[in-house]
């Protein structure tokens, strides 16, 4: 019997070993075994691992392979569809079919439709349950990533990477509006150390249908775009937002910042957290977090500055109506002065559910993150908190004494509801483009976006397998040679 045993043991183990030796490294390169992304993706098989040198690349296609990683390697290649006529399926450069697909380290730009086939052409389009996108750059396009399941469900997690200059064309005049982010019905979104900025006519620097929208030390900046809003929440569901800059810019065409369930608050979950963000708005005039009846708003520790209101009824500990002495506004670094009255005057957030709204890191741009000092000061940034160390790691602060490490200081590493709302848009299913093309005019059917599976937390579930085989066979062995 321990025979058998053993022998099952060894077979399971070479089946394992065979499995995982089953994935293999494609090149993309002029001087490699494909040209292009596509064709390496063509040839592909599940959980391989496809690197792209860097160059400009003329390439759009689906993404059918599940586990897929294809990735820039020595620098960050080009993906640029400029000038041609429409990319894969009339959707995105790659369309995500796939569960389980990385994105990483890739430069899209230059995806653009017919006014005819909705105008939302995407950088990046997924279709499938979950999704990563991990230090990209994705810009110019008439929609940056438009993301949704066919099957509501699912996460999509987005990190360290620059969405600019989305929301070309005419989209938000043909039955829908273009957005540097566009996430429909997941059961979460994670959208965490990221840089989106400077939207093109009326769209959004992020907005979100998801069951739960975490945002977490993001730079959300207007700066000189058309934004309509940061941060659109139109349908509630559980929004956590933490550790933030979210800035409108003086060029804005809607004069909200942060918009919760304006078209409706359909999400079982309408609680809204708001925890240590600093909100600054250059516009006229403006409303800084509109949370729609029937919705809650629960803030601490929030810094308010420049024209605006401010929800009522706030607790003493978020800061509004003072100079809150940034150490250079004018290019957007609102790291605190040492005679700030935001510093030393934060209170313990709380939780969200068994979320902890204490912020832990802090945004370094661009593109980084470090684990924050302390969490006693109001506002996205803590005084004292170091950003050398800062990275795509989460870098480990150290204290200078006090003050903070300035932004130019930093190397970059080289990785990098239905109803109308104000923004023009409409009904959840148009967004994502006609139903001619495939697109079903319901929400989350439509969307696509990006498309990339979040990794799990203990790395490839099959190493735990083979240990665990591996054991049991040791233990029977020494078992055996007692008897």
């Amino acid at each position: 019997m321990r025979k058998l045993l053993l022998s099952a043991a060894v077979a399971s183990t070479s089946v394992t070993l065979a499995g995982m030796a089953s994935a293999a490294t494609l090149q993309v390169g002029p001087n490699q075994a494909y040209t292009k992304p596509c064709d390496a993706i063509a040839a592909a098989q599940p959980n391989d691992i496809i690197e792209v040198s860097p160059g400009t690349y003329t390439d759009s296609c689906e993404i059918n392979v599940a586990g897929l990683t294809v990735r820039g390697v020595g620098g960050q290649p080009k993906v640029d569809l400029s000038g041609t006529n429409h990319p894969a399926d009339y959707k995105g450069i790659y369309v995500i079919q796939a569960s389980n697909v990385t994105i990483e380290n890739l430069e899209l730009t230059g995806a653009n439709i017919a006014d005819s086939n909705g105008a939302n052409g995407a950088g990046l389009r997924i279709q499938a349950v979950g999704a990563t996108v991990r230090g990209c750059f994705i810009h110019d396009n008439q929609e940056g990533i438009l993301a949704g399941p066919l099957t509501p469900g699912g996460t999509i997690t987005v990190e360290y990477s620059e969405l600019s200059h989305n929301g070309l064309g005419n989209g938000c005049n043909v039955g829908g509006c273009t957005h540097n982010i566009y996430v429909n019905e997941y059961a979460k979104f994670i959208f965490q150390y990221n840089w989106s900025h400077d939207i093109g006519t009326d769209g959004h620097l992020l907005k979100s249908r998801a069951d739960e929208t975490d945002v977490l030390y993001n730079r959300l900046t207007g700066e000189m775009g058309l934004d309509s809003y940061e941060i659109d929440m139109p349908n509630g569901g559980l929004g956590i937002v933490v550790g933030n800059v979210i800035q409108k810019g003086p060029s804005a065409h809607n004069p909200n910042l942060v918009s919760y369930g304006e078209e409706g608050l359909v999400r079982t979950d309408k609680r809204l957290f708001l925890a240590a963000n600093t909100l600054v708005n250059d516009f006229a005039s403006g409303t800084f977090v509109n949370v729609a009846s029937g919705g809650t708003l629960t803030a601490h520790d929030n810094l308010f500055v420049g024209a605006g209101t401010v929800p009522t009824g706030l607790s003493a500990d978020n800061l509004s109506g003072a100079d809150p002495l940034f150490v250079d506004p004018a290019t957007y670094d609102y790291h605190l002065k040492m005679t700030s009255p935001a510093i030393g005057k934060g209170v313990d957030p709380g939780m969200a559910d068994t979320f902890s709204l204490t912020p832990t890191s802090e945004y370094v741009h661009p593109l980084k993150s470090v684990a924050r000092l302390t969490a006693h000061d109001i506002g996205a940034f803590e005084y004292g908190t170091n950003t050398m160390g800062a990275g795509q790691d989460g870098g480990t602060p150290e204290s200078d004494g006090g003050t903070p490490g300035p932004d130019a200081s930093v190397e970059q590493d080289g990785g990098v509801g239905p109803g109308p709302g104000m923004d023009g848009s409409v009904a959840p299913g148009t967004d994502g483009g006609p139903a001619t093309q495939g697109d079903a005019a319901t929400a989350g059917v439509n969307s696509g976006g990006c498309g990339c599976q979040v990794a799990e937390a203990g790395g490839d579930p099959r190493l735990g397998v083979l240990g665990l085989v591996l054991g049991l066979a040791l233990v029977r062995a020494r078992r055996r040679r007692r008897s």
